[in-house]
């Protein structure tokens, strides 16, 4: 069969996107949404290649935060007694819908749009993951090609499909063998050489999202700011104990591991919480701080020294907790604590267009890959 070309129409110039491919300088638009769901990370951020170094220089950077019906709604797909298909579907669209009127309020320039979308469910134990936040809305409505969906290839390929921000911590914030990256968002992270001078990244389990379920819970908080209300209270050993017990076997799990918010949710604290809910909240901190330190002992032993990223280095009881089990910490400038993830997509949407892979894999894959699929605004 023969199809005459008549009847279509040409939309997209492949050799002129293959030039703009080849500039040596792109800026990108990188946007995150972390499991916490407290608002969108956008960070506007200018690559240049020369010769064979790559340099970066962030532009403008904002968090635009989420109200509390629309967070609510978002934690609500990480439910699955709560959840269903219908509503992520058309929440796919609409998030997407609310991102790009967040974008279109800042009136910046761009060429090109890296989008890590809203994770609702992550299963590394079968290899698999969701990301919602359609990549195409964007690409349409702002006029920008979009590259998205980081994490999927890396799950194909036998990886945890996290933490993809490693990448860039590898690249620009890890000083020696005895430094590790600690990102405290929703879940924690961290980025480290091992003895062996091998780069390795996972979760260590909780970050700040049961201290800010027990904060809206009891306080009527969104979060413990600056960790002023935790500071209150006193550590319930038998509590923290239970805690310790029942997140066991993830700690001692050797990495590359990741997990989530659909481990570490009210569900995990089924248990009986007989103390007062000042203590409950100390506790909860204690215990994240924990799971970081414990992970960190079995895991990495080089590691002495954290440069800690996310909101909870905000959190100044979680730090002080981390700090007195024997880690000298660094609490690097604000824009790197702030945006350190929105500047590691954008480098991820930078790597796609260069058609580059970092050498050294952290998350498990079988091999090095280039990370996400691109949406056309055509």
């Amino acid at each position: 069969m023969v199809m005459l070309m008549k009847k279509i129409v040409k939309l997209w110039d492949w050799g002129e996107f293959a030039r703009f491919v080849d500039q040596p300088k792109h800026t990108i638009l990188g946007l995150m949404s972390g499991t916490s769901a407290d608002g969108l990370d956008i960070a506007n951020v200018t690559f240049e290649l020369n010769d064979d170094n790559l340099s970066f220089y962030v532009i403008d950077a904002k968090t635009i935060p989420y109200d509390s019906s629309l967070q609510k709604r978002i934690v609500e797909t990480y439910n699955k007694e709560r959840s269903n298909v219908e509503h992520i579907t058309s929440f796919n669209f609409e998030l997407a819908r609310t991102h790009v009127d967040m974008i279109r309020s800042l009136d910046w320039s761009y060429d090109a749009i890296s989008y890590h979308g809203q994770t609702v469910y992550h299963m590394p134990q079968v290899g698999s993951t969701l990301q919602i936040g359609e990549a195409d809305v964007l690409a349409v409505e702002l006029g920008r090609p979009v590259i998205y969906d980081f994490r999927k290839k890396d799950m194909v390929l036998g990886g945890q499909g996290a933490p993809i921000s490693a990448y860039f911590d590898s690249v620009f914030l890890l000083e020696s063998s005895e430094s590790a990256v600690l990102n405290i968002g929703g879940i924690s992270n961290v980025t480290a050489y091992d003895v062996s001078g091998t780069l390795i990244a996972f979760d260590t389990g909780p970050g700040n999202c049961l201290i800010d379920l027990i904060c809206q819970k009891y306080f009527g908080k969104v979060y413990d700011e600056s960790g002023s209300v935790s500071s209150q209270g006193q550590i319930d050993e038998s509590l923290l104990n239970a805690l310790l017990y029942k997140s066991e076997p993830y700690i001692l799990q050797t990495p590359p591991k990741s997990t989530g918010r659909e481990v570490y949710n009210e569900e995990f604290l089924g248990l009986s919480l007989s103390a007062s809910e000042i203590n409950i909240l100390r506790t909860m901190v204690r215990f994240t701080a924990e799971t970081v330190v414990r992970n960190l002992r079995l895991h990495l032993p080089n590691v002495r020294k954290l440069t800690v990223v996310g909101g909870g280095a905000y959190n100044k009881t979680l730090i002080s907790d981390i700090s007195e089990m024997g880690y000298e910490v660094k609490i690097p400038e604000r824009w790197l604590i702030d945006f350190r993830e929105a500047i590691a997509i954008a480098l991820l949407g930078e790597m796609f267009l260069r058609g580059v892979a970092h050498k050294q894999i952290g998350t498990g894959a079988q091999r090095t890959s280039i990370l996400g699929k691109l949406a056309l605004p055509k």
